[in-house]
């Protein structure tokens, strides 16, 4: 589904599914709450979407398309993979706390998802981890980073960067990008720890 084409109605439902499946889990929720939520008749759901999978799949082909996209546009043309890791991560914690019930979602739902749809989406998701390893490992061939594991220190960075989206609150003290300045600098000087000279 692209995110250009949504249908209103269909936007509506989509959203609601989001929320619901954060507060409840997606085997807690029903399409009957779910059309309560989205102010709709309980059959009208299904000239939208097929299933209540289908939406799940939905919500997390829709989250790492976006996901892809946006970081894939923010390093595009960037020389230094430090600048590139700094606006990747940026961009990723950005996602999180603005799409946050969708994110929530990708990351705690993925268990839920049927085994096609769950291969579809882990290739997704291993798509958008190459994003970052390629960036570590120019960042190594360069001499800018000194990392050990390229692998795990990808994922040490995406999981770090993806847990906001269970704790963020908008009327907290600090903004979006203090949060996301805040992260680059932990990733840069407490999670990597080496930062060649």
């Amino acid at each position: 589904m692209s995110n250009t084409t949504i249908s209103t109605r269909k936007t509506i439902i989509f959203r609601e599914a989001a929320r619901l499946f954060r507060e409840k889990g997606y085997s807690g929720s029903t399409l009957r709450e779910l059309a309560k939520r989205a102010g709709v008749k309980g059959g009208s759901i299904y000239h939208h979407f097929n299933s209540k999978q289908e939406i799940l799949f939905m919500i997390m082909e829709y989250t790492m398309s976006n996901l892809i996209t946006k970081v894939s546009q923010e390093i595009d043309g960037v020389d230094s993979p430090l600048e590139k890791l700094r606006n990747a991560i940026r961009v990723h914690v950005e996602y999180h706390t603005v799409d946050a019930d969708e994110t929530y979602v990708a990351d705690a739902e993925l268990r839920s998802l049927e085994v096609t749809n769950y291969k579809k989406i882990v290739k997704m998701r291993d798509r958008y981890e190459r994003l970052y390893k390629e960036i570590l490992k120019e960042g190594i061939d360069k001499g800018e980073l000194a990392i050990d594991n390229v692998t795990i220190s990808s994922r040490a960075l995406l999981q770090m960067c993806t847990g906001i989206s269970y704790w963020y609150n908008p009327e907290g003290p600090l903004s979006i990008n203090e949060i996301a300045d805040s992260y680059v600098d932990l990733f840069f000087h407490g999670v990597c720890g080496k930062v060649a000279n």
